[in-house]
């Protein structure tokens, strides 16, 4: 599928979108479960997931009891360059790799090329090595997202223990996180902190 970085930029320029793509880089949500959590109505956040489905950014699937999910499709790169000569924007899967283009050049540009094609090997490599620690997170976060599930009551517990596993936060940092009230989510850690799931140390909830 051929990426029109424009486009996704259109795309992303709405909050909606953004804050339904946030949502689902944490776990894959159905689509009342995500209108409920970001105050938004059914039929503007169908809206949303098909435009972003149509874009590349987000597929769905279902459960066995057929209910339909969505996820965020596969790592997709927008990069933007602005410089005060130039402007350009490149959007592209993680898995291609840009191209350049050969042409009838001088010798000095030959060599500007070499050497920026010898950057954007070096790029790459980076973001391989990027990916293979992206894709370790995500089995390690997968394995704890488990955990907390089986030590915890409700869905919700189990979305702020995920949370605390990227470091000690108060409730207040949670609350935006998680885009849930700040009294329910001091109502949920007073009761993680009662069964010894978390405790509090300088005004920060850590797991225990």
């Amino acid at each position: 599928m051929i990426l029109d970085p424009v486009e996704l930029l259109d795309i992303l320029g709405n909050e909606n979108r953004r804050r339904i793509l946030q949502l689902l880089s944490f776990r894959p949500f159905y689509f009342n479960e995500m209108a409920k959590r970001l105050d938004v109505g059914p039929k503007a956040i169908i809206d949303h997931l098909l435009m972003l489905e149509r874009a590349g950014l987000v597929e769905c699937y279902q459960d066995q009891g057929r209910r339909k999910y969505f996820r965020i499709a596969r790592k997709t790169v927008i990069e933007v360059a602005v410089s005060p000569n130039s402007y350009g924007v490149r959007a592209y899967r993680s898995e291609d790799v840009p191209k350049a283009e050969g042409t009838e050049l001088n010798q000095d540009i030959k060599l500007l090329r070499d050497e920026l094609l010898t950057l954007e090997e070096e790029r790459l490599k980076l973001r391989a090595i990027l990916d293979k620690i992206e894709s370790r997170e995500m089995e390690i976060k997968h394995k704890a997202c488990s955990a907390a599930r089986s030590c915890t009551q409700n869905p919700l517990e189990s979305e702020i223990l995920t949370a605390l596993l990227s470091g000690d936060a108060d409730a207040s940092q949670l609350s935006v996180r998680l885009e849930i009230p700040e009294v329910v989510i001091e109502d949920r850690l007073k009761k993680l902190q009662g069964r010894g799931a978390v405790h509090l140390l300088d005004q920060k909830w850590s797991i225990t």
